[in-house]
């Protein structure tokens, strides 16, 4: 950052001392799920008859990483990656396919975590209508890559707002347009992906970026990428019917169109900026600092958001590659001071995308995951300014509440890492994965979850439709989602073993199974104003990937032979995959991937 700290940094207030025992709180957890090896150590493994699991990477890091000393080193270990790892000869090779159930040999199987893989499992493919089947395997084997590839890329034309031959329209913006669309990305975006420092923007950034009329500088990019994200804001308030973000004593109740609205109505919402940052940017592709790899995850947000994956994927990746570069370079980061805490930030939020954009199309990974088990989850260090009144005017007293919901999702995040790496390789045979594993990882949710602050705390009955704002709304539906998500992760791979191996799947594995399901059904992020707010729907293809495997595991277990595996089906179920193929009806008009998705589901 260009920004100097001589400034005092202020005393923690009864506010911030309750966000760090929350850290601690969440930081215990993911102690406990480094700790998951230790604690199964003498279970049998389900991967091998003569030794015991070697942990994951991050699992064999201290357990007390994240609490040790004030500046902490990054002697980077080179550890095994199992993200790619080559199989072993005993190893099914094909994620998702499995070994030939007539075969008799007993062999280790790799389950993919890719829902668009549930198509590729030899049972599925033998139970779903053979219209489906054959249309599946027309397609090459990663169709969405290759067809989200194959699109037509963003137009790069650039509509002056401002009348004809305005080549510098960006000059003349108002201020008003610019404090009200940054407002409106900090009330949304911001909140879900806190890569940015609000009071270090509107003090330092903006200031830079005004004084260069919009240069070919990094502040210029950062603010006209957040102006993009801001158009996109506005529109997710319009689709939610609430007020936009203003400080009048006079409170707003609904969507009031600002004055300056048709500045949002470029197909996509924001494109204009967005093309302005692209532009810019195209100067500075070569830079690897911190604020590169903001403007790289912003611009992945962006991306996301306006469902182009693969272009996600590469600007998420260079946010990743900014990162490493970073630590390879730094001898030390301080995250105890503002600066190493910035990091810490942007390192987890490009992390916890990455990894689901990489395992859900199986695309290369940047090696920042190597990096998990060394890097503490932020504290949200505020930074240093001095006492004016600006920045007491930016001061959000919500700031704690969606910073709880950051570090709490980055917790989740590590988890389910976790039940990928334990349950997500086992034996076809009775016992495996080990009931020791599986109830260890159930163990683990609940306590992530009784973990979480009383602010955050969510009961099944809660209605995120009640929720003041699009932030609260996302936010409060995320943390449920991630739950549920995570029960359903947890009852996969027994799935898996049922439909092919059902001799070997024990009743407890039924009931297992039956858990999964359950925490398969109605995901608030896919339904009520979540599902309204598209425009601000986080990781909407990662949503719409996971409702397309669901759809064809419920028809898949509908259609099956086993009454047991029937029997599993929870109630309500044909309601909620009409819902799922909405959602990904809907999302298709904007990605020709998931149309495709859209397109494979009427064929059953």
């Amino acid at each position: 950052m260009k920004a100097s700290h001589a400034a005092t940094a202020p005393k923690p207030t009864k506010k911030d001392n309750s966000l760090t025992l929350a850290v601690q709180a969440i930081r215990r957890l993911e102690a406990k799920i480094e700790n998951l090896t230790s604690i199964v150590k003498g279970a049998h493994d389900p991967r091998t008859d003569t030794a015991p699991d070697r942990p994951p990477p991050a699992a064999q890091a201290s357990p007390n990483a994240a609490l040790e000393g004030n500046t902490r080193a990054f002697n980077h270990v080179e550890r095994r990656r199992t993200h790619h790892a080559a199989p072993s000869s005993h190893t099914v090779s094909t994620p998702g396919a499995g070994p030939d159930p007539r075969s008799g040999r007993t062999n280790c199987i790799n389950l993919s975590f890719s829902q668009h893989e549930v198509a590729s499992w030899p049972a599925v493919k033998q139970i779903l209508p053979g219209s489906f089947v054959s249309a599946r395997e027309t397609l090459p084997r990663q169709y969405i890559i290759e067809i989200e590839s194959e699109r037509t890329p963003l137009p790069i034309e650039i509509q002056s707002p401002l009348g004809p031959f305005q080549e510098h329209w960006l000059r003349d913006l108002p201020l008003s347009v610019i404090k009200g669309l940054s407002e409106a990305y900090f009330a949304v975006f911001h909140r879900s992906t806190p890569v940015l420092d609000k009071y270090y923007f509107l003090s330092s950034t903006l200031s830079i970026a005004m004084e260069t009329e919009f240069g070919y500088d990094i502040e210029s990019c950062l603010i006209l990428v957040v102006l993009a994200l801001g158009c996109l804001a506005v529109k997710a308030h319009e689709e939610g019917s609430f007020p936009l973000p203003c400080r009048s004593p006079q409170p707003v109740i609904g969507f009031v169109a600002p004055e300056w609205y048709d500045l949002i109505l470029d197909d996509p919402p924001g494109l204009k900026f967005f093309n302005e940052a692209r532009k810019r940017f195209g100067f500075l592709m070569c830079q690897h600092d911190i604020q590169s790899a903001q403007f790289s995850m912003l611009c992945t947000v962006y991306y996301a958001q306006i469902l182009r994956p693969i272009e996600s994927w590469s600007t998420v990746n260079r946010a990743a590659l900014c990162c490493i570069t970073i630590l390879k370079r730094s001898t030390s980061i301080d995250f105890d001071k503002w600066d190493g805490d910035m990091f810490s930030r942007v390192f987890w939020a490009t992390l916890m995308y990455e990894t689901i954009i990489t395992q859900e199309l199986d695309l290369p990974l940047s090696g920042l995951l190597d990096y998990e088990a060394d890097m503490p989850i932020p504290k949200f260090t505020p930074c240093p300014r001095p006492k004016t009144s600006i920045s007491q005017l930016i001061i959000d007293e919500d700031d704690s509440y969606f910073n709880f919901h950051f570090l709490a999702q980055a917790a989740h995040r590590i988890l389910l890492t976790r039940i990928r790496h334990n349950l997500y390789s086992f034996v076809e045979k009775a016992g495996s994965p080990t009931p020791t594993i599986t109830a260890e990882m159930h163990h683990q949710l609940e306590q992530w979850r009784a973990n979480l602050p009383p602010a955050l705390q969510f009961t099944d009955a809660d209605n995120e439709d009640d929720s003041p704002s699009p932030a609260h709304v996302i936010a409060r539906a995320m943390l449920r989602s991630r739950y549920l998500v995570a029960k359903f992760h947890i009852g996969r791979p027994f799935l898996y073993k049922a439909l092919h191996y059902p001799t070997h799947t024990t009743d407890g594995e039924y009931e297992e199974i039956a858990k999964g399901l359950q925490g398969a059904m109605f995901w608030p992020t896919t339904t009520g104003q979540c599902a309204q707010m598209k425009s601000a729907l986080p990781i909407k293809f990662g949503w719409c990937s996971q409702c397309f495997g669901q759809v064809l595991m419920f028809h898949a277990i509908a259609r099956s032979p086993d009454m047991k595996l029937r029997a599993t089906l929870p109630p309500n179920w044909e309601e909620w995959v009409k819902v799922m193929v909405s959602l990904i009806e809907d999302c298709g008009r904007e990605s020709p991937g998931i149309a495709k998705d859209a397109e494979l589901l009427k064929l059953l």
